[in-house]
């Protein structure tokens, strides 16, 4: 088991040990990735899979990775919140915060180029307090990464518009990426 796996591991028993009461799901994927999804929160299909991102988001994000030329192996997915938080409860400011200094500390363990938020929930829980409207596209440093805020894929679903804009900054994605390892 490598040390990142390792430490990982670490961070999911200390969430376990925290929120004991919670059904959770932890991130998944490469964990030597160069990119990092960070969703909102696990849906009923993630909480039956047990998987940060699943159903009709996760074929979705699978299509849109291939069109721009990602190895969906090669990539880590997680979530700001780590529960189901129910279709009838929006978390709370403060339960989402009680879950960022874990997101924090996976990230820091993966240590990716690039971290793409989906959605405004991800975009705040990164630490970014601006809509996702404003920013969505742009890349900004965060230190040791590059952020790239983009909608979620569950909104692409529900709306043409905006898929058209998810496959536009997942292909800048790919840009950057193929920058980065230049």
């Amino acid at each position: 088991m490598s040390g990142e796996t390792q430490k990982l591991n670490q961070v999911n028993d200390s969430l376990k040990r925290k929120f004991k009461d919670r059904k959770l799901v932890f991130g998944s994927g490469f964990v030597g990735a160069k990119v990092v999804f960070v969703g909102e929160a696990p849906g009923q299909d993630e909480e039956n899979e047990g998987k940060p991102i699943a159903g009709n988001k996760a074929k979705l994000l699978h299509q849109l990775l291939k069109t721009a030329g990602i190895n969906k192996n090669k990539v880590y997915f997680t979530n700001v919140l780590k529960y189901y938080p129910s279709a009838l409860k929006v978390p709370t400011a403060k339960e989402i915060k009680s879950y960022v200094p874990f997101l924090k500390e996976e990230l820091k363990t993966i240590n990716p180029l690039l971290v793409v938020t989906l959605g405004n929930m991800a975009l705040n829980g990164i630490g970014m307090r601006q809509p996702l409207d404003n920013v969505h596209g742009r890349t900004f440093n965060l230190g040791s990464y590059e952020l790239l805020p983009t909608f979620h894929p569950d909104h692409a679903l529900k709306d043409s518009q905006i898929k058209k804009i998810l496959e536009l900054d997942f292909i800048k994605l790919k840009k950057l990426l193929d920058s980065k390892e230049a």
